[in-house]
């Protein structure tokens, strides 16, 4: 079996699993929601370096006008990151994933740095 089938059966019932598509090579995505504090530990095991992360997250972006006054807002976006480091706050029950993003979009340039925090009941597609 592979490492994602293992991982699916293993925490495919604490946690929701909301859609899975594994390859015969063992790669392949699964999305996951945490409904419960411990669904957060299991996640902070279940993660990574190297991984891909994908889930919505707050970005702050500038913008400077034509007069070259600038103004920032902070903007609900989805990214993908390339996992390099992980981080469990045990006090605000989330965990803290800092990588590069490997899908570029009109707010974050690809290979800029970002850190997705992963909340309760706020989906994530994981891909191995």
């Amino acid at each position: 079996d592979s490492l994602l089938q293992e991982l699916v059966s293993e925490f495919g019932n604490t946690m929701k699993l909301v859609h899975k598509s594994l390859e015969r090579d063992g790669a392949g995505s699964i999305v996951l929601v945490p409904e419960e504090t411990e669904d957060m530990w299991h996640a902070f095991n279940l993660i990574q370096e190297g991984d891909a992360v994908r889930a919505s997250t707050i970005r702050k972006v500038t913008t400077e006008s034509n007069t070259g006054s600038r103004t920032s807002d902070r903007v609900r976006t989805i990214l993908t990151v390339q996992v390099e480091t992980i981080d469990f706050d045990t006090q605000a029950c989330m965990l803290r994933l800092k990588g590069r993003n490997i899908e570029e979009n009109q707010y974050v340039k690809m290979g800029a740095y970002h850190t997705i925090d992963l909340e309760l009941n706020r989906k994530f597609t994981l891909q191995k």
